[in-house]
Order: C-alpha cells, then sequence, then structure tokens
C-alpha cells in the first residue's frame, strides 16, 4: 500500500517517507490535533498474514520500554489495513550519518554500545530482532 503525500488518514497527516524496507514504508507523519511528530510503519503487501506480524510486532515493541528502542504507541487503520504509530526521532540513519562522515572510534564505540544495549534489553525480556539495520 502507497500513502500519498499530504493525505490525512485518521489523525495524521503523512509529510514524507523516512525510510523504506522488503515488507514496508516508514513516514513522518504530524498528529492534526497535538501537532506532534510520529512515524508510521505502513506494509506495502497488506496480505492477512503480514497484518497479523505487524499488529505481534506492534504488542510486543509497544512494552518494550528502553531509550534505545523505539517506541510504539498506537495502532492506525488505514483501509482496514493497520499502521504501526511510533515515536519520531530527529536525524539521519546510521547508513546516512556514515556515509556523510566519518567517525572517531570512539563515537562508533558508544554507537555500537547504544545499539547492543537496545538489543540486550530485547533479548533480556525474550525477542530476538531478525532485521536490524542501518
Amino acid at each position: 500500500m502507497t500513502i500519498r503525500v499530504g493525505t490525512v488518514h485518521d489523525r495524521y497527516e503523512f509529510l514524507d517517507v523516512v525510510g523504506e524496507g522488503g515488507m514496508s514504508v516508514v513516514y513522518r507523519a504530524r498528529h492534526t490535533v497535538l501537532g506532534s511528530q510520529h512515524a508510521v510503519k505502513v506494509l506495502r503487501d497488506p496480505s492477512r498474514s503480514l497484518q497479523r506480524r505487524l499488529i505481534q510486532e506492534g504488542r510486543l515493541q509497544s512494552n518494550l520500554k528502553h531509550p534505545n528502542i523505539v517506541n510504539v504507541t498506537d495502532v492506525l487503520m488505514i483501509e482496514d489495513t493497520p499502521a504501526l504509530v511510533m515515536e519520531y526521532v530527529d536525524g539521519p540513519s546510521l547508513e546516512q550519518l556514515l556515509r556523510s562522515c566519518s567517525l572517531t572510534v570512539a563515537q562508533i564505540d558508544a554507537i555500537g554500545l547504544e545499539i547492543l544495549q537496545g538489543v540486550a534489553w530485547a533479548h533480556k525480556v525474550g525477542l530476538v530482532h531478525r532485521d536490524l539495520k542501518p
């Protein structure tokens, strides 16, 4: 499913695309009442099995409270298809950061440590992330 930038679904205006993966597209969206920004993950192929997986992902991620894990705050229905509403983290992706500058060893260590702390927290509560990417 593709969302046209500028459209409003429920309480969210879709502003732009911030990331894409094989199964989904993540949009930056603005809450039309509160004015807050969010990331909204929308499935490319809204098959029933992928919808179930997305809802399961949202349930699990909404209960992972850690500063290095993006929080899922809501589920939005778009044309009978669920989409995950998440906190929006402003800034470049790790991939963009690595392409734009040379990091020091200390910066690389700090970023790596924060990633590992988030992954370790997920593992501690019994979850394994199978799709980490920059």
